[in-house]
């Protein structure tokens, strides 16, 4: 099986123990992703696999720990990031911190 494959199947599986609207972003956001780079350069293939490769295996210690999700950027990543890169963090920590009153966040599916 295709290495990028493999991956996105893990991490969709991963996804399976996140709460519902997190599962749902995540799903959305990880097909788009791997779209997006469907038709990239090795270089960028490789790179981009490693950083999807460094959040599997940082989603899985998370939930075997038992402990809470995710983590804080550092100040050099925070640095890197463009403004339009700040606006999709920002709206994703919306998305992540706002109740929705269709769904119940501690559901998991």
């Amino acid at each position: 099986m295709n290495p990028a494959l493999r991956l996105y199947r893990r991490i969709l599986n991963l996804h399976k123990n996140l709460p519902v609207t997190s599962k749902a972003l995540g799903d959305q956001y990880l097909k788009d992703e791997f779209r997006r780079h469907k038709n990239a350069t090795r270089e960028q293939i490789t790179e981009f696999i490693q950083e999807w490769k460094m959040y599997a295996d940082l989603l899985e210690r998370q939930q075997q720990q038992g402990k809470g999700l995710g983590s804080q950027l550092s100040e050099d990543q925070l640095s890197s990031v463009n403004e339009e890169q700040l606006h999709q963090l920002y709206a994703l920590h919306q998305e992540i911190t706002t109740p929705s009153d269709n769904s119940d966040s501690t559901q998991r599916s």
